[in-house]
């Protein structure tokens, strides 16, 4: 009877264990991570570039650089008891730290989804490294994005990028030079995700660099991170025709 009833509940804890599923982080929409972090020793962290938190960033925010060598150092100094907000630009370094917090002893951590450029998209507002409000920041609408493309009677060869951008800068002289090249077949539309939020809020830029070839209007080749001359004068042949 001893073993039987052993049995039982080594099977009952078995399946029970199975079955749990592991703690992991709440995405949370502007409005509702606004009235998160309201309230005094509210843990708000931005992981993005220290480039990019001067530029603009959530009042209230702390900086830590997800890709920063003192990155774990820093997050570890956090009150793991208390609920940590984190926050990037577009969510996906937002959701590597959520999981990285989650995984290394944080029992609340909420994510602000698609980032600090849906915050703007709601209207919410963002400051400076200074403490000063930033205004403007909207940049092209979608229509003017379309209307853009549409306008061209050559191919239309889209650069996503921004300024903090490392391997950004390393494609910027890349598509520079393929463009000139090609002139008469393709020009170039340069668009800086962070001035832009709009349009890349609407075409759900979550990296970059990104490239988008247009014909007549149509998207007809993207390509996520860096690429060679070969590979982008290939396109502007292929669909030049």
């Amino acid at each position: 009877m001893l073993k039987k009833s052993s049995f039982i509940l080594f099977a009952l804890f078995f399946i029970l264990g199975c079955n749990s599923q592991p703690a992991t982080f709440k995405n949370l929409d502007p409005q509702q991570f606004e009235k998160s972090i309201v309230g005094p020793g509210v843990q708000l962290v931005d992981v993005r570039t220290p480039e990019e938190f001067k530029e603009k960033h959530i009042a209230g925010a702390a900086n830590y650089n997800i890709n920063a060598s003192d990155f774990q150092a820093s997050m570890s100094k956090l009150d793991k008891e208390k609920p940590l907000y984190i926050y990037c630009l577009s969510g996906g370094r937002s959701k590597r730290a959520s999981d990285w917090a989650m995984s290394n002893g944080f029992k609340q951590v909420y994510n602000l989804e698609f980032g600090i450029n849906s915050w703007i998209d709601a209207n919410k507002t963002v400051v400076s490294g200074s403490g000063d409000v930033v205004k403007g920041l909207s940049g092209l609408t979608f229509d003017q994005y379309l209307s853009r493309i549409k306008s061209s009677t050559k191919l239309v060869l889209v650069d996503f990028n921004a300024i903090w951008c490392g391997p950004c800068k390393m494609l910027k002289p890349i598509v520079t030079k393929v463009v000139k090249k090609n002139s008469a077949k393709v020009e170039l539309f340069d668009v800086d995700v962070d001035t832009n939020n709009m349009v890349s809020s609407a075409m759900n830029v979550k990296s970059i660099p990104l490239l988008i070839l247009y014909k007549d209007g149509k998207e007809v080749w993207r390509n996520l991170g860096l690429t060679d001359e070969e590979t982008i004068s290939a396109k502007i042949a292929e669909f030049s025709k």
